[in-house]
């Protein structure tokens, strides 16, 4: 075996212990410890194989391979005095260079001419040996330690470190043996813990590969994915024959990272409450509970539930019981609310806004509610949309909304459907809300998306208005996330109101005293900041997104019809040398001042430009056409076919000419070709691939 290949059998065992982590903020917190570790070894030139990370809510921790035995040796050069200095007229050493180079221990001779953006200085290179793997490890390792960013955090009350649990322990380990390392106060060592329950307080890990089976045999899986896979294999295990569970990710993904060693039990509820709808029943078992709700076929809630406990088993059935017992207490109140709240009818609670603050500058929900009635009425005259903008907050003051928040909107619907309202308006008041994320989908129902559109940009316009705007660690009423909402409603239901109109609507329902020209723009910029987001998330390079959104946004949905087009031909040849032109003709008119009026045919001297006249001329109406019918590639094509005649018009004639009639004739030709470009995107942001 080579020295090369020795040098590549380093492992590194890392183990943060602390105190229980809420389970949503252990994977971001992994990740960032994870790519910390990665960024610094590269920093420190410090090459390695593979990162593998583990995690449990008692733990963060890292494991990795093939890292060499210390830092590759590195050379730095030294710079002295300036040549001018360091040499006299004869070009014999000064003084200053003779300083130099003994303060540095090298000879005069030995030093070198090199030249530098700031002229030509006299220097050496010197030598610096690299360090150690274990010196290398314990200085990255607090600033791994420092750069974890949590939602919320506690404090020390010495040295006022911050961090989301109390630090327990530190298991370290570089080819199994312990690396002098200390932060806060704690010193590693070689002992981790197991199970809080079934498991040893202390395990002593004396080799870096007994890692993982030494907390298996101590009820603590840390590899996630096997956390993950138990999971999934005992789901089908103990799921009722015939059935399955409501597909949960997010509650997947919650119930992984809440247990060390997690074990699937099956328990039954009461046929009786069967008769409560199905949203409530899923809410009850998933909000407070972390149940998985269990359907048939038809995805028809049934009632069974499974619930992921954090021990070995319960073969005597007695967690089961006291899941059961709970999940009643909690079915029995929610039937509760649901016979109560449905014996007023959500127009009886209409007033009752008035009582809820939505802001405190912005009013009550009652004043909310007439501003989307307002709002809707802008966008459509249909009746049941302005019914379901009267009602689509009157859930905020029913007993099962106090009790379960994210039913709301839900349950509005729900009331209304029993209430006997048209499905038009209680599906529109049930899905309002939607989407809450990208992977959530929009309204089904047209009203439903105008409504939606009406609520979220209402928020984003009054918050705007008074000043509640999104920082990097602030966004209390979830700013981005309602106009992420409001661009994908627009975008998924092929909605083409402007931004800008949308916005001005939204504005005439507040006092004079918020509107301002300023907050509007500001607004236009945060919607656009957001499309530009999703359309990202769409595959949509940079540069086109620059360019489409360059010019003004008729609509969303068109905008990213304009988008795809242009993705689509920018890497025809004929359009990436039109584009070049483009960028030419761009440059020109925004160092001239132009009379604009019509072309005049007469002062079209030359036969280079009166050819592209007439090659504008006849495509423009097939442009115009193409537009009209929303034809963006075709349109593009039409544009792309006056490559050779603008290449020709550039090489022959002077656009810039003395003669001033002929001058701004050019360039109102110059400008009337721009403007067909404009109506898709400034296509000089596209970027040239060589």
């Amino acid at each position: 075996m080579s020295k090369s290949e020795k040098k590549k059998k380093n492992k590194f065992l890392f183990e943060l212990g602390l105190e229980e982590i809420p389970a949503d903020m252990i994977s971001p917190a992994l990740g960032q410890m994870c790519q910390g570790f990665e960024k610094r070894l590269e920093e420190a030139c410090i090459d390695y194989g593979s990162i593998r990370p583990f995690a449990s809510p008692r733990r963060l921790a890292f494991l990795v391979e093939d890292l060499p035995d210390h830092q590759p040796e590195r050379e730095e050069v030294v710079l002295g005095p300036s040549q001018s200095v360091a040499y006299d007229e004869q070009k014999k050493p000064t003084r200053a260079v003779e300083g130099f180079a003994r303060k540095g221990g090298v000879a005069v001779a030995d030093l070198e001419l090199m030249e530098t953006p700031k002229g030509n200085y006299v220097g050496y290179r010197k030598k610096i040996p690299g360090k150690s793997l274990s010196e290398v490890l314990q200085e990255v390792l607090p600033q791994v330690l420092t750069s974890i960013s949590w939602p919320k955090n506690m404090y020390w009350r010495e040295s006022r470190f911050r961090f989301i649990r109390p630090l327990r322990w530190y298991l370290a380990l570089l080819n199994d043996e312990v690396l002098p390392f200390e932060f806060e106060g704690l010193k590693a060592g070689n002992t981790t813990r197991g199970h809080r329950f079934l498991g040893a307080p202390d395990i002593q890990v004396l080799q870096v590969d007994d890692y993982l089976d030494q907390l298996r045999q101590n009820y603590v899986l840390a590899d996630i994915e096997e956390r993950r896979a138990k999971i999934a294999a005992e789901i089908e295990e103990v799921t009722p024959k015939g059935l399955h569970i409501s597909s949960d990710p997010h509650l997947l993904e919650t119930v992984v990272h809440l247990n060390e060693y997690p074990t699937l039990i099956c328990g039954s509820f009461s046929e009786e409450f069967l008769k409560l709808p199905q949203e409530v029943l899923t809410t009850v078992m998933r909000h407070h509970q972390k149940y998985f709700s269990v359907v048939n076929e038809e995805e028809e809630i049934q009632s069974y539930f499974l619930t992921v406990i954090n021990t070995s088993g319960d073969p005597e059935g007695k967690i089961q019981k006291g899941h059961e017992k709970v999940l009643r207490a909690r079915l029995e109140d929610s039937a509760f609310f649901w016979k109560a709240d449905r014996k007023r009818r959500l127009e009886e609670r209409v007033e009752d806004l008035d009582l809820i603050l939505f802001q405190e500058k912005l009013g009550t929900y009652r004043a909310k509610t007439e501003r989307l009635r307002t709002f809707c009425s802008g966008l459509s005259e249909d009746p049941h949309l302005d019914t379901a903008a009267l009602l689509c907050k009157t859930d905020l003051t029913s007993d099962m909304v106090r009790e379960f928040a994210g039913l709301q909107g839900v349950m509005g619907g729900l009331y209304a459907r029993e209430d006997g309202y048209p499905e038009e308006v209680w599906k529109a008041i049930y899905e309002h809300y939607q989407p809450v994320s990208l992977e959530d989908a929009s309204p089904s129902t047209p009203l439903g998306a105008l409504l939606s559109i009406a609520d979220k940009l209402d928020t984003v316009v009054g918050c705007f208005a008074i000043d509640i705007v999104p920082t990097g660690s602030s966004d209390p009423f979830a700013l981005r996330r309602q106009a992420q909402g409001l661009v994908k409603v627009l975008l998924d239901h092929q909605l083409d109101y402007s931004l800008s109109h949308l916005v001005e609507l939204a504005e005439k329902n507040f006092p004079a005293e918020t509107k301002d020209k300023e907050v509007r723009e500001q607004v236009l910029n945060f919607l656009k900041g957001r499309v530009r987001y999703i359309f990202q998330e769409k595959g949509i390079p940079y540069d086109v997104l620059n360019a489409v959104l360059a010019v003004e946004i008729h609509g969303v949905y068109d905008a990213y019809q304009r988008a795809q087009s242009l993705a689509g031909i920018r890497t025809d040849k004929d359009f990436e040398a039109l584009a070049m032109a483009y960028k030419r003709t761009k440059n020109i008119l925004s160092k001239q001042s132009i009379e604009l009026s019509a072309v005049s045919q007469e002062s079209l001297i030359d036969p280079e430009e009166r050819a592209l006249f007439r090659a504008y001329s006849e495509i423009k109406p097939k442009v115009d056409n193409n537009l009209e019918n929303g034809d963006y590639v075709a349109a593009l094509k039409q544009i792309a076919g006056l490559r050779k005649t603008v290449d020709q018009f550039f090489d022959k004639v002077l656009v810039m000419t003395e003669e001033k009639k002929l001058r701004q004739n050019r360039l109102r030709l110059l400008h009337d070709i721009s403007q067909l470009f404009l109506r898709i995107a400034d296509i000089s942001e596209i970027v040239q691939e060589n």
